[in-house]
């Protein structure tokens, strides 16, 4: 390890007591996989509820997993290492990145990053541009357009100029079903296409078979199509009906089943008559022994359009006269003549294509057409593949604009310990009670985060936000409070909330984790608790006073009969009496000890107010040494590796009290202002007392330095006054 660390020489800045290296050059961020893990300052962070962008934040995350973790920064590090031969671009702020810093490293579908870049730039008509931006690869319009070739090896039919062979990928794409372009267009592949010719070609194959029986097959030569359609529709049904009629030759009692069979078909037990589709079921006439099909109103309605059909397309061509009636004896020759059609057919490959028709696939198959469409599937293939790698030179370029930031607030704090510049938790700043806050985070489950956030020893409000001028937009954030005084900042208190993109929220406080801000802010704290207490108290004992006097006044209203006053109880008066004494004696003897003091009666003063003060600003100094905002940002997902801790400086950054203009006028008169408390005239008075009890502590306590002091002042006034009659006889004289 110290072989490793001491191939680069590493920079450590302290600020607020947490020591983390410096992020200065691209050395360093080229050699992070040798920085000791321990000295992160973080080792991972959530993608969400941070102020970074989430694309970035989507392709760091390759796990997928909601978090950028620091094995995840090493793979983006070799990833701009490989690719990039001048990677000090990352260093400078910016969204493009010179050609010529792409390195040569086979990037995807055998092309370089540098050929990428240009390929991208090529197809975008900006062959002559030296840099590539993130406008340009956002151009999706033209990089994944289904007219270009893309080199994805999917031929779409927008591609091709040549009208018949773009009718014929066209054909393909609905015979095969196609593959998606990377346009999000159907087109065909190699296999697809060569599934498809081979389709062609069985049908074809299949049709000249034909020709070595054309006569036999073909008997009504270019109506043998049409006629063979009526009656392979028909067939079964007409053999259904002289089978019938041959069941009732063998036993005449089957006429009377089949038909009060069929009755019971064609009228319901409601009543009803059968639909069509019923009536299909049934037989296509009354069926007789020996009786022949007659073609006329006694053929079932559900098949009467079809067997006229077969009437007109083969009865009618092969008797080459109109005829009406068919018997089982010339039914059984024209199924004769239709057997070599029949086996013919059947025999046709059914696949992809014989939807086609016969025609078109001969028309597809002429010529050189097949050629053609493989040698454009080659040209598609082998074509640079600007839409396919433009990805991966987007994440290049996102990551020169923003890596080195995310550095900046993950391998160090650096940015959030520099106030010109919030880091990537910071989403905005809190406008309430005077004063902004500026460490405000983004929170999605409050109970959750407020019991870790408790830890971090810092006072903490959390806010329900709703966005000014939209459709009831929220989000819940928590806010470091850590300056100025906390007594006005209450559950329900509104403020404004600004967030990093200038959007104003109404912000509303719902929870307050309470720890110290400041020692000065604790000095005061018994005084003002105890006040609070005393004013509860107060409120709870007048509201119960109150409320009974107005049950009493209730009680008299409804019974309104005199009742004899009560007598008072000689032991209440005693015990009220005993309370008093007790009450006063303690009070006398405080004041007794108080004024034992004599002349260190201003330090027992001080040492009361310490004896009060000094447990709550110590307790509240230790807590503010350790502050820290680690469990916070724990809270919201990261995993933070440093003590970052926030010093009473920091504090008063992150946290600004209203100021007034240094330049400011401030009026000195108030019309609506409250009579201001006569604090130098007590202060003289105060003077005056404990001058007077000084001399009474002196002359009785002190009787022979009192004298002392008398004869000295007395001597002191002889002395002067004797001088001055000298002065004066001179004078004379």
């Amino acid at each position: 390890m110290a072989k490793k660390n001491s191939e680069h020489q590493w920079s450590f800045i302290q600020t607020a007591g947490l020591v983390q290296v410096k992020i200065k050059s691209i050395d360093d961020v080229l050699n992070l996989k040798n920085l000791d893990p321990k000295l992160w300052v973080a080792l991972a962070c959530p993608t969400n509820g941070v102020d970074f962008p989430q694309e970035t934040m989507t392709l760091l995350d390759t796990d997928k997993n909601g978090r950028v973790r620091q094995p995840e920064i090493l793979h983006a590090v070799e990833y701009i290492k490989k690719y990039l031969s001048r990677p000090e671009v990352i260093m400078t702020p910016g969204d493009t990145i010179p050609v010529d810093a792409f390195s040569d490293e086979i990037l995807c579908c055998d092309t370089s990053a540098r050929n990428a870049a240009k390929s991208i730039l090529k197809v975008l008509n900006k062959s002559d541009q030296t840099e590539i931006s993130l406008a340009d690869v956002n151009e999706t319009d033209k990089l994944f357009s289904a007219e270009v070739y893309n080199g994805d090896g999917i031929l779409t039919p927008q591609s091709i100029k040549d009208e018949n062979l773009k009718s014929i990928v066209q054909d393909a794409v609905n015979c095969t079903g196609g593959s998606d372009d990377i346009s999000g267009q159907k087109g065909i592949n190699r296999e697809q296409a060569q599934s498809f010719f081979q389709a062609l070609k069985d049908v074809d194959a299949w049709k000249k078979s034909s020709t070595q029986n054309a006569p036999e097959i073909f008997f009504l030569k270019e109506a043998t199509d049409i006629a063979s359609e009526s009656y392979f529709k028909v067939k079964e049904k007409i053999d259904d009906y002289f089978l019938r009629c041959s069941v009732i030759s063998y036993d005449n009692e089957a006429q009377a089943i089949l038909k009060d069979k069929a009755d019971s078909f064609i009228v319901q037990e409601n009543g009803n008559v059968a639909d069509e589709e019923t009536l299909r079921n049934l037989p296509l006439s009354q069926c007789a022994s020996g009786k022949p099909l007659t073609i006329d109103n006694t053929i079932n309605p559900a098949w009467i359009e079809d067997i006229l059909s077969f009437k007109k397309n083969v009865l009618d061509v092969i008797a080459g006269k109109e005829v009406s009636v068919l018997s089982e004896e010339n039914w059984k020759k024209i199924v004769k003549k239709f057997k070599p059609y029949s086996e013919w057919f059947v025999a046709r490959p059914e696949n992809s294509v014989s939807s086609l028709g016969l025609d078109r696939i001969s028309e597809i198959l002429s010529g050189e057409n097949e050629k053609n469409i493989f040698d454009l599937i080659e040209k598609e293939e082998h074509y640079p593949s600007s839409a396919l790698t433009s990805s991966e030179i987007k994440k290049l370029i996102l990551l020169r604009r923003d890596f080195v930031t995310l550095l900046k607030n993950f391998v160090s704090f650096e940015q959030f310990y520099n106030p010109k510049t919030p880091a990537i938790f910071q989403c905005g700043t809190l406008y309430i009670d005077g004063r902004t806050c500026d460490m405000c985070f983004r929170v999605f489950d409050e109970a959750k985060h407020s019991t870790m956030a408790s830890l971090s020893q810092c006072y903490l409000l959390y806010c329900d936000c709703v966005k000014h001028n939209s459709n009831g937009e929220k989000m819940k954030i928590g806010v470091m409070v850590s300056d100025g005084s906390v007594d006005n900042l209450m559950i329900g208190r509104n403020g404004i909330f600004i967030d990093r993109k200038g959007n104003d929220w109404d912000a509303t406080i719902t929870k307050i984790v309470e720890n110290p801000v400041s020692v000065k802010q604790a000095f005061f704290s018994p005084y003002k608790k105890l006040m609070r207490m005393i004013q509860e108290k107060i409120a709870k004992t007048a509201n119960k006073a109150e409320q009974s006097v107005l049950n009493k006044m209730q009680s008299t209203v409804d019974a309104p009969a005199a009742h004899p006053p009560k007598k008072t109880d000689i032991g209440t008066v005693a015990a009220i009496s005993v309370a008093f004494t007790g009450i006063a004696t303690v009070v006398g003897a405080l004041l007794e000890a108080f004024l034992g003091l004599g002349k260190w009666i201003p330090l027992g003063i001080i040492g009361i107010v310490l004896v009060i003060s000094l447990p709550s600003m110590f307790i509240a100094w230790t807590k503010l040494r350790q502050r820290n905002i680690a469990p916070i940002l724990d809270a919201s997902g990261w995993a933070v590796n440093g003590n970052v801790k926030i010093s009473s400086v920091l504090g008063k950054v992150l946290t600004h009290t209203a100021q007034k203009p240094a330049t400011a006028y401030l009026s000195a008169k108030d019309p609506f202002a409250e009579k201001k408390f006569p604090f130098a005239k007590i202060i003289i008075f105060l003077l005056l007392v404990s001058l007077i009890c000084l001399l009474v502590y002196c002359i009785k306590y002190q009787p022979a330095w009192w004298c002392s002091v008398c004869n000295d002042f007395k001597s002191h006034v002889l002395s002067q006054k004797e001088a001055v009659t000298n002065q004066l006889e001179a004078i004379k004289e």
